[in-house]
């Protein structure tokens, strides 16, 4: 004989997309299959998955990945990946302050402190930081005075 079939109380209704599946099935007693057949009969969307709205979506690229992400609570490559499937530029590149890497200015990263290269080059410390570790290109040593 199989079990008998799940008791569903509306309190359990109730908390279907607000947890993991899986969460939820162990904490009634039942499968994973049982609670996500439950809650896709139902429409519920899965625990964690971004409903974006049209207003979510028009932010893309007027305000700044980080920013968003923030806002919203989720990753910053959730933002990212977004709106690139949508073909939005981020906001620096609308603002066309994403720097190009040219020869001339990789060959400026270790010869000085991040900070004085970054203002060099107008761009944050932490895009030269960036820059430089992903070319395994070392710190400039630091002058004792």
């Amino acid at each position: 004989m199989g079990k008998a079939a799940l008791q569903w109380t509306p309190q359990m209704l109730a908390q279907l997309g607000t947890d993991k599946d899986a969460v939820l099935a162990e904490r009634w007693g039942t499968s994973a299959k049982t609670v996500n057949l439950k809650r896709n009969a139902l429409g519920i969307p899965a625990f964690g998955l971004v409903q974006w709205t049209p207003e979510m979506q028009a932010a893309l690229g007027a305000d700044s990945d980080a920013e968003l992400a923030q806002r919203w609570g989720m990753s910053k490559a959730s933002v990212v990946a977004k709106r690139k499937e949508l073909g939005i530029a981020s906001l620096t590149e609308q603002q066309g302050t994403a720097l190009v890497w040219t020869a001339e200015a990789v060959a400026l990263l270790g010869t000085a402190s991040d900070a004085k290269v970054a203002a060099q080059l107008g761009v944050t410390r932490l895009t030269v930081y960036n820059a430089r570790v992903a070319r395994g290109i070392a710190a400039a040593p630091r002058c004792k005075t």
